[in-house]
């Protein structure tokens, strides 16, 4: 099976990140994925936040030694790395940190207040009636004045309820409901703020590269594989067949660039703890 993939939690992308950015050395192969720098830098925020390890199966990869693999490992390392402490990407965080946040409760409506509302619907539908009552024969006038005497009566008996000077149960029980509902969201709420910490997406890229480090950990680069009457190379053991695409992709890497890899992360990771 050939080693041509580049993997890794820092070489994402061989895209964007122009003059500036990078050494001319990278520059150079940039150049050749046709890709603007808001792609790559978006490409880039996604995978930290989501978290995932996308990268291009681009067949200019096939040509590049392990030397070259394991140098643009250091190099757009360290490109994102500093990318990732960038005022452009600290502003991009606090906006997916803001769209996370959980939601209040909306306050509770209680008995008062609903009764409020239904007084003043009685009253539209009243007048609403009165109004129509004016252009109807005599028969159909003394339907809507019976229509008319029972919302009248509903509004006498919602005002003699408001009047009563006593609990009302209902509203114990919507108190209670609304009360465990902000217990709730006080603790989602210190959840997300230890998770998505103002101004600071390290715990949220540290999580990115424990994710790498954990998945990367055990890859049997001696794995034997054979290729099939119809040309396709599968493992020849099954366990390493039936596992997912990401753990393949790292075994296709080659043990150098995936260690180089690890080296450059766990040492990010160091540097954020």
């Amino acid at each position: 099976m050939k080693k041509f993939l580049i993997l890794s939690p820092v070489l994402l992308l061989l895209v964007g990140f122009t003059a500036g950015h990078a050494d001319e050395k990278l520059n150079n192969l940039l150049v050749q994925f046709k890709t603007s720098e808001e792609a790559a830098k978006s490409a880039v925020f996604n995978a930290v936040t989501g978290p995932s390890y996308f990268i291009p199966n681009v067949k200019i990869l096939k040509n590049l030694s392990t030397e070259e693999r394991v140098s643009l490992i250091q190099s757009l390392g360290d490109t994102i790395k500093k990318y990732t402490t960038s005022k452009e990407f600290i502003e991009k965080y606090n906006q997916y940190r803001e769209d996370r946040k959980p939601k209040a409760p909306e306050p509770p409506k209680y008995s008062s207040q609903l009764e409020d509302e239904q007084s003043e619907n009685l009253k539209k539908s009243i007048a609403e009636i009165e109004k129509n009552k004016i252009n109807v024969n005599k028969e159909q006038r003394e339907m809507f004045d019976s229509i008319i005497n029972q919302l009248n009566q509903q509004l006498k008996e919602i005002d003699d309820r408001k009047n009563e000077k006593h609990t009302n149960e209902l509203d114990i029980y919507i108190k209670q409901s609304y009360d465990m509902q902000m217990n709730e969201h006080r603790k989602n709420m210190a959840v997300w703020e230890n998770t998505y910490p103002i101004n600071n997406p390290n715990p949220m890229i540290k999580n990115w590269i424990k994710a790498f480090l954990e998945k990367s950990s055990e890859i049997d680069f001696d794995a034997k594989t054979t290729v099939t009457p119809e040309g396709i190379v599968k493992f020849a053991d099954q366990e390493y067949e039936r596992k997912d695409s990401q753990w393949k992709l790292y075994f296709r890497a080659g043990k150098e660039t995936v260690t180089a890899a690890r080296t450059y992360a766990q040492n990010w990771l160091d540097e954020l703890q």
